[in-house]
C-alpha cells in the first residue's frame, strides 16, 4: 500500500500475521484479548485533512486509514481482524460462518455466509452480492480513484482467479468486470468465483495460504449489492451492511461525513471483538492542515474533547506536546517505511544503482524529517511489525552514508540523476536537499523535480508511468494484510511485457529473473515458513541488484483528547487507531 504522501495513511497496512493451518477444514482462531467494554452514547470524531479520501466505493477504498475506519463503521467482509493489543491476532469470522475452508492446501477457499445479514435498505446479503463485488475490482474505471488492489492480487498478480474448468483462459486480460465486460468472460468469472446457494468458492490459479487474512484486510471480496450500482457516479456513497450508515446521500470529499446507527444491522450477526460500536455518531471531519488538527487536540476545547486524528503529530509540533499532555499521547509501531524507487529503465548498471545507495545519508532523512520519534534507519522496503521480517545487506552500510564504497562503484563516472519528490512541505525540500548532499560528494550531479500537491496528473501517476523523465522518487508502503507477500512482490516483481503503468509498486519497472523465480516458489510452497524464507531471499537478492533506496521504517505518533477512551492502534486497523473500540467519556 502506498504511503500516505501528503500525511494520508496508507491501503490497508496491516502488521503481525496470522499462520493459517492448511486443512480439509474451518481455519479458525483463538479468541482475541478483550479490551475495555467502554460506554455507548456520544459523538466521536475523527480529524484528518481536507481532501484526503479517495472514494468511499469499496473498490475504491484504498488509504489503510480509510479501510480501517470504513471497516469497523459500514463494511463488513467474510473475515475481520480483532480489536486486540496482540501483535499476532488471529483472523476471525465476520459475515462468513467460519474463517474459510480448503480442501487442496489454498488453492480454492470456500466461506459460507451467516443468516440474518441484511444491507441498510433491509434486503438479504447473498452470494451474488460477494461474487459481484469481486467482479467490480475488475473494472478500470471503478477502481481508477483507488489502488486497484483486486486486480494487483485476483487479477494479473500473484495469484490470479481462474476458471476450473478452462484454466487457460486469461481473466486477468479479458475480464472487465460487471459493467462492461462480455458475457464469455462473465460466465468464465462466475466459475473462477463460483456460488452454490449461500456458499461461494475461489478458485486461485496459485495456492494463497493467508487468503482468509487478505479478506479480512482488503474490501475486494466484500459484498455489493447489483440493485445499488450506478458506476463512477457512486464513488462518495455507501451503501452499508455495518453498525453505522451515512447521514445523507453523498461523502463530502472536502468536508467529511456523519455516520449515524444503521437500523437494518443486526448485532446478533457480529462480535464485540470486532465491532463495539459504542458511539451513537461517528464523525469523518477533515480540515486544513495536519497543524491545525494538532492544535486543536492540544487545546482539548469543547467538541474536541471527543476527537482524535489518524494523522502523526507533525513534528515542528513534537515541542508542544509538554509532560502534562502524556496521558493523551500514543506511540505505536508502524508499518510504514520510506524509501526511494530508482527508475530501472534509465539506470540500467547495478553498480551506478548501488553507488546511490551508499551514497544516501539516511541519518540525515530521519533526522530531517522529526529524528527518532517520527522513524529509525533501516535497510529494507519491508516493516519491522511484519511477520518473517528480515532485515537485508544494505542494513550494514553506515546510516550516514558510505561516500568512498559509492566512489568506488562509480569509479570516477559522474551520472547525471532527477530526483522526483511530492512538494507538500519544508520537511520534504529538507530531505531532497540531504540527499542531493551524500549524492553530490559521491560524484552525482543531481537535479530535484518537485511535484506540487496539486499537479495534474499527480505524483503517483507520474512516477508510475513508464517512461517518466525520472530516474529515482521518494516513496513508501505498507503490507495490504499481514504478510511478506503483501510487500515484497509488488515492490519488487517484474512488471508484465509491455505494461505502461507500474503494477502493484513496481514504479521503478525493476525486474529480475531470479527474483522473479524465488517469488514464483514462494507462491507455490504451501508452507508458510518456506514462504517466508524464499520471500526473504528475493528481497535480498533485489536489493543487491540496487532495486530500491532504504530510508527508514516509520513510527506512530498521536494525540487525542480527553473524553476519547479505548483508544488503540493496532494490527487491525494498521495501527492507526481502532475506531472498533473507541467511545466517548461521559
Amino acid at each position: 500500500m502506498m504511503e500516505k504522501l501528503l500525511l494520508r495513511a496508507g491501503a490497508v497496512a496491516l502488521t503481525g500475521v496470522v499462520a493459517v493451518s492448511l486443512a480439509a477444514c474451518s481455519s479458525g482462531g483463538a479468541a482475541p484479548a478483550k479490551t475495555s467494554s467502554g460506554q455507548k452514547g456520544g459523538t466521536l470524531t475523527s480529524l484528518d485533512v481536507t481532501g484526503e479520501y479517495s472514494g468511499t466505493d469499496p473498490v475504491g477504498v484504498y488509504l489503510g486509514v480509510e479501510i480501517a475506519n470504513f471497516r469497523r463503521l459500514v463494511y463488513r467482509g467474510l473475515t475481520a481482524l480483532p480489536i486486540t493489543a496482540e501483535k499476532n491476532p488471529k483472523v476471525v469470522p465476520d459475515l462468513a460462518t467460519d474463517t474459510g475452508t480448503t480442501k487442496d492446501q489454498g488453492k480454492t477457499w470456500s466461506f459460507t455466509l451467516k443468516k440474518g445479514l441484511k444491507w441498510q435498505d433491509g434486503k438479504e446479503i447473498t452470494c451474488a452480492d460477494l461474487q459481484y463485488g469481486l467482479s467490480r475490482s475488475y473494472d478500470a474505471s471503478l477502481v481508477a480513484a483507488g489502488g486497484g488492489v483486486g486486480l494487483t492480487y485476483f487479477g494479473d498478480g500473484s495469484y490470479n482467479l481462474i476458471d476450473p474448468s478452462d484454466p487457460s483462459y486469461k481473466l486477468a486480460t479479458e475480464y472487465t468486470g460487471p459493467l462492461t465486460g462480455k458475457a464469455e468472460s462473465q460466465a468464465h468469472f462466475e466459475k473462477a468465483a463460483s456460488c452454490s446457494g449461500n456458499t461461494i468458492t475461489y478458485h486461485f490459479q496459485n495456492a494463497w495460504a493467508d487468503f482468509p487474512t487478505a479478506a479480512a484486510a482488503l474490501f475486494s471480496t466484500d459484498p455489493y449489492e447489483k440493485s445499488f450500482e450506478k458506476g463512477t457516479a457512486n464513488l462518495f456513497t455507501i451503501n452499508s451492511n455495518g453498525p453505522y450508515k451515512l447521514s445523507g446521500s453523498t461523502f463530502d470529499q472536502n468536508a467529511g461525513g456523519s455516520f449515524e446507527r444503521n437500523s437494518a444491522y443486526s448485532a446478533s450477526t457480529d462480535s464485540t471483538d470486532v465491532r463495539k460500536a459504542l458511539p451513537d455518531i461517528v464523525k469523518l471531519e477533515f480540515v486544513d492542515s495536519p497543524e491545525t488538527i494538532t492544535e486543536r487536540l492540544i487545546a482539548d476545547s469543547g467538541t474536541d474533547q471527543a476527537a482524535y486524528s489518524p494523522l502523526n503529530i507533525p513534528s515542528d509540533k513534537y515541542s508542544q506536546i509538554t509532560p502534562d499532555l502524556s496521558s493523551r499521547v500514543k506511540t505505536s509501531t508502524s508499518p510504514y517505511t520510506r524509501f526511494l524507487e530508482i527508475n530501472s529503465k534509465t539506470i540500467t548498471d547495478p553498480d551506478v544503482r548501488n553507488a546511490l545507495i551508499a551514497a544516501t545519508d539516511k541519518a540525515g532523512v530521519v533526522k530531517a524529517s522529526g529524528g527518532s520519534k517520527w522513524g529509525t534507519a533501516n535497510g529494507t522496503t519491508v516493516s519491522s511489525a511484519i511477520p518473517g521480517f528480515q532485515e537485508t545487506a544494505l542494513n550494514k552500510i553506515n546510516p550516514s552514508g558510505d561516500i568512498s564504497k559509492a566512489k568506488k562503484l562509480l569509479a570516477g563516472k559522474t551520472p547525471e540523476i532527477r530526483y522526483a519528490f511530492p512538494d507538500t512541505s519544508t520537511v520534504a525540500e529538507q530531505v531532497a536537499a540531504v540527499l542531493q548532499q551524500g549524492w553530490e560528494k559521491a560524484g552525482f550531479k543531481v537535479t530535484l523535480v518537485p511535484i506540487a500537491k496539486d499537479a495534474k496528473p499527480g505524483y503517483y501517476v507520474q512516477v508510475g508511468t513508464d517512461p517518466k523523465p525520472i530516474d529515482a522518487f521518494f516513496a513508501g508502503w505498507a503490507a495490504d494484510w499481514p504478510s511478506l507477500f503483501a510487500v515484497i512482490p509488488p515492490i519488487v516483481q517484474s512488471n508484465p511485457k509491455g505494461a505502461t503503468f507500474g503494477v502493484g509498486f513496481n514504479y521503478g519497472f525493476y525486474g529480475n529473473s531470479k527474483v522473479d523465480g524465488l517469488i514464483k516458489q514462494a507462491n507455490n510452497a504451501t508452507d508458510p515458513t518456506k514462504q517466508q524464507k524464499l520471500l526473504n531471499e528475493a528481497n535480498e537478492a533485489a536489493a543487491a541488484d540496487g532495486a530500491f533506496v532504504p530510508l527508514a521504517n516509520q513510527n506512530n505518533y498521536f494525540i487525542y483528547g480527553s473524553k476519547v477512551g479505548g483508544f488503540l492502534p493496532d494490527v487491525a486497523s494498521s495501527y492507526y487507531p481502532d475506531l472498533g473500540g473507541m467511545y466517548v467519556k461521559k
